[in-house]
């Protein structure tokens, strides 16, 4: 049927734990990559090369982060609508009582 929306609230709110995980599992290797990044750059000798390499893997930081939100913010939206589709539904049940 077109335009009939149905949303199964048990499946939404699982989805969106799982999505807010994901983005602290997320949030985690981004600060394990720069922690191993700066700690390589403080090295007494490296390889202009390799300065380079670690310049440019730092240009995607803030990238990372815009991800990592992004998926903690969809996975808030998830776990939202699915408190929003019971209370609809509750609603909907008590006009017949």
């Amino acid at each position: 049927m077109a335009g009939q929306f149905t949303a199964d609230p048990e499946v939404l709110r699982r989805e969106g734990q799982k999505l807010v995980e994901d983005s602290e599992r997320f949030d985690h290797n981004i600060v394990t990559v720069y922690e191993t990044l700066d700690e390589m750059l403080s090295s007494s000798y490296l390889s202009p090369a390799a300065r380079e390499l670690g310049r440019k893997i730092g240009e995607y930081r803030d990238t990372l982060e815009d991800m990592r939100k992004t998926i903690n913010q969809y996975g808030t939206f998830c776990q939202t609508a699915s408190s929003k589709v019971i209370a609809n539904e509750d609603n909907i049940v008590s006009t017949f009582k």
